[in-house]
């Protein structure tokens, strides 16, 4: 049904947008809205990721009915298992998985690529719509010019004062992410504009930098609760932050889609794929450039992926001299009073 099919969500940085968007649908990156995650308690272990688990209730309860039909990238073991229990209890049309590697040599570059190609296939025909290279090229160069803008706003935010709030630009990055289009675009451009004037030396005392590190996130609980204790956010090393931002497709390759695989699993990458030196050595190159204060990582719980890099992180960060502070969180930032008195701790001693 050509007409009636429209938006597709996405669970994971790893699926390209560009695919979508060469279908002549709207890509959104699905949030867990589900304030309890009671219903999908029934049907998982309870310590399962609680962005999982939030996605799931909130797709029993019919919030995403909006979406026509929903992608996957087999990002972790619980991801893989959100993807059986939503083909069994979830309505949906479209439901599909993306086997993506975890390495990034020719050989997964290839492999991914042929997923693309077979993805690209599988949707064009659900859409009604045959997905053309040259459709493809001109999605890329759109979602590259908008990842451009988010880099030269992030590139802004070395100076001191920040030209923009690290609240504000998460907000612009989660905007891009929900595929709101012409709106966001414009929003972008303003916000640009807007930096480029106040960019420059301030006056006053200087605020603590804070560089947050995590996974997904996908609410402005925590950066509320930076800069309501007197702090600030120039860099967010988010997969729903700037490291979404950071990569662009090649738009002169030969083949294009082997420069998607490429680029999708391609540098930066998370704790899925990366090592923690890695990935301690991306955040150390950060930390000079934003001349950043103190480092703030966090993690949902139960996620194996980043909790394995955290004693490896803050060990080579207290080794540097870096104030580092670890905290958990259950994605709903339902803790936020222990979380806010941590936090406000942390900065304080920073100032």
């Amino acid at each position: 049904m050509p007409g009636a099919f429209k938006t597709i969500g996405y669970f994971c940085s790893l699926v390209p947008v560009e695919i979508i968007t060469a279908a002549g649908l709207r890509p959104v990156r699905v949030k867990g809205k589900a304030e309890t995650t009671a219903a999908a308690d029934a049907y998982m272990y309870p310590n399962m990721c609680p962005y999982v688990k939030s996605l799931f209730a909130d797709g029993l309860d019919g919030g995403e009915a909006a979406c026509d039909g929903v992608v996957f990238s087999r990002s972790c073991d619980c991801m893989r298992r959100l993807y059986d229990a939503w083909k069994a209890y979830v309505p949906h049309d479209f439901v599909y998985m993306l086997e993506a590697p975890k390495n990034c040599d020719d050989l997964a570059v290839e492999y991914y690529a042929s997923q693309l190609r077979s993805f690209a296939i599988q949707l064009g025909k659900k859409a009604g719509v045959e997905i053309k290279d040259s459709a493809l090229s001109d999605a890329v160069k759109a979602a590259n010019n908008t990842r451009r803008v988010m880099q030269e706003l992030y590139a802004m935010q070395s100076k001191s004062p920040l030209p923009i709030k690290g609240s504000e630009l998460f907000g612009l990055g989660l905007e891009v992410l929900s595929g709101n289009g012409q709106d966001t675009t414009g929003r972008l451009k303003s916000a640009k504009e807007n930096a480029k004037r106040q960019a420059g030396p301030g006056q006053g005392r200087k605020k603590p930098r804070i560089l947050v590190s995590g996974n997904v996130m996908d609410r402005p609980g925590l950066f509320d609760i930076i800069e309501g204790a007197g702090a600030e956010v120039p860099f967010a090393d988010l997969c729903t932050a700037s490291r979404y931002f950071e990569r662009t497709v090649d738009e002169n390759a030969h083949d294009i889609y082997g420069a998607l695989a490429a680029a999708y699993l391609g540098e930066p990458r998370c704790s899925r794929a990366a090592t923690p030196a890695e990935i301690y050595a991306r955040l150390s190159s950060k930390v000079k450039e934003y001349s950043i204060d103190g480092v703030l990582l966090t993690s949902l719980k139960y996620c194996d992926q980043v909790l394995n890099d955290i004693p490896y992180l803050v060990r080579n960060f207290t080794a540097a001299g870096t104030p580092v502070l670890f905290v958990e969180n259950d994605y709903l930032f339902s803790v936020s009073g222990r979380l806010r008195t941590r936090v406000e701790a942390f900065i304080e001693i920073l100032s």
